[in-house]
């Protein structure tokens, strides 16, 4: 006896409903592939926009040797003046800016325009590169380091960044060790603001703004008033010894060195100032030529 036949299903139903599951996987998987390819476009690179402001003067901010403190002082100071000389110096150019800082010219870079709206100042690196003088034949870094380590706000910050990048070479002139007077101790390890720094329009700000600026000193044409021999004459640093017998007088900077060496305006090659942003992609916004810094 033949079993019996089993009633035929709805076939067409069951390869209906499979064939919009396979559907369904491929709209799912394709647009899984899809997602991934945008997930690897390649990064815009930053743009920077830049204005140079020349012909402008300020004090040496972070020099406390070429600052006297506000008021009338006579030179060599009376015994009567020593000691209010003393605690002001300390208060006012030690510890403070708020002292009269002696003025040297200066050159502002100043940001105009940039896109994306979020480029962190650590992800830009200032460097300033001598390429040679008269007596040196290869290519020499005076300063080098993010901006986010070079700012200074005067009258509200003493010291620079833990780590604030040091002067170094330009040509053969090492300015991270230099003084003006044979015998003196020289300037070991001296910070990036002698030479410039970055000052932030809103101070505390990790992201760059329009109306940031860095202020570069410009060293062509005169030296700053120095006041260290007046520290000298009533009692501080004892085992300093002025130049020329001098002792307790102002006199012109000789224990140190501020703004770009002459010879970088001597020739628009002589040295560079590189603007890079090292996030991704590394991109260089500017090359300024130094020589052009003081007549742009």
């Amino acid at each position: 006896m033949r079993g019996r036949r089993r009633p035929r299903g709805n076939t067409r139903g069951v390869s209906e409903v499979i064939g919009a599951i396979l559907l369904v996987a491929i709209t799912i998987t394709a647009g899984v592939i899809l997602w991934s390819f945008r997930l690897n476009l390649t990064p815009q690179a930053p743009m920077i926009g830049f204005t140079v402001r020349s012909g402008g003067s300020n004090p040496v901010w972070g020099d406390p040797s070429d600052c006297q403190p506000q008021g009338s002082w006579t030179y060599p100071l009376t015994s009567a003046e020593r000691t209010p000389w003393t605690n002001s110096w300390e208060s006012q150019c030690y510890y403070g800016e708020t002292g009269n800082f002696s003025i040297v010219n200066t050159t502002e870079i100043i940001v105009s325009g940039h896109s994306p709206s979020d480029i962190l100042i650590s992800d830009i690196t200032f460097t300033f590169v001598c390429n040679n003088d008269s007596s040196s034949g290869g290519t020499t870094v005076l300063v080098t380091g993010p901006l986010s380590t070079m700012t200074w706000f005067p009258g509200t910050s003493t010291t620079p960044a833990p780590d604030a990048p040091h002067l170094g070479w330009c040509g053969n002139f090492n300015a991270g060790n230099w003084s003006g007077v044979p015998g003196l101790l020289p300037a070991y390890g001296t910070f990036y603001n002698r030479l410039g720094m970055f000052i932030p329009l809103n101070p505390g700000d990790t992201a760059l703004s329009n109306g940031d600026t860095f202020l570069l000193y410009i060293h062509n044409g005169g030296w700053p008033l120095d006041f260290l021999c007046v520290a000298v004459g009533v009692g501080m640093y004892p085992a300093w010894v002025c130049p020329n017998g001098m002792s307790a007088i102002p006199q012109a900077d000789f224990d140190d060195y501020h703004g770009a060496p002459p010879w970088c305006f001597l020739t628009a090659a002589a040295c560079t100032i590189y603007l890079t942003y090292t996030g991704n992609p590394s991109t260089l916004l500017a090359a300024i030529p130094v020589a052009s810094l003081v007549s742009a």
